[in-house]
């Protein structure tokens, strides 16, 4: 490749637009719209005709972002930590401390599902015992045996749905 071709490739990597940028990285374009909104991306420089314009250091920006998220930090907090860094301070202490509270949190979830599959084993028992004595056909009312008491938490209903 000649120097203009090596250089026209480089430019184009610098002036990627939103779908293709999205694309690469995994996400929607609203997606991308909304992190800049967030001040997650540095400033996108935009065409005169109002396009915006997105590099690879975006699509590693949103790599880094969307791995912090699937480890568990919020928006918010990747956002304190970015702007901590690009003010030239290591914000290794808060990221640290708040992988802490992610932890604290999993583990009481673990709690609440562990008592929960209790909770289910329980009533299936339950139900396999009417089941077995009520007549074929007629109703053992299953559901109306449920009770708020012996579901303890509601984790059930809040992770599994939708899954």
């Amino acid at each position: 490749m000649d120097a203009h071709g090596a250089s026209a490739q480089k430019q184009d990597a610098q002036n990627q637009r939103i779908g293709q940028v999205a694309a690469r990285a995994g996400v929607s374009p609203d997606t991308l719209r909304y992190y800049e909104r967030m001040g997650l991306l540095s400033s996108i420089p935009r065409t005169d005709g109002g396009y915006r314009l997105y590099s690879e250091k975006t699509i590693e920006r949103i790599h880094f972002i969307r791995n912090a998220l699937r480890f568990g930090f919020g928006l918010a907090e990747v956002g304190t930590f970015l702007r901590a860094s690009e003010s030239g301070r290591a914000p290794c202490k808060e990221v640290q401390s708040a992988a802490g509270e992610i932890l604290a949190r999993v583990d009481r979830q673990i709690k609440e599902l562990q008592v929960a599959r209790r909770a289910l084993r329980n009533t299936l028992a339950d139900w396999d015992r009417r089941l077995s004595t009520t007549p074929n056909g007629k109703p053992a009312r299953l559901l109306q045996t449920l009770r708020a008491q012996e579901m303890p938490t509601d984790c059930i209903s809040r992770r599994l749905k939708n899954r």
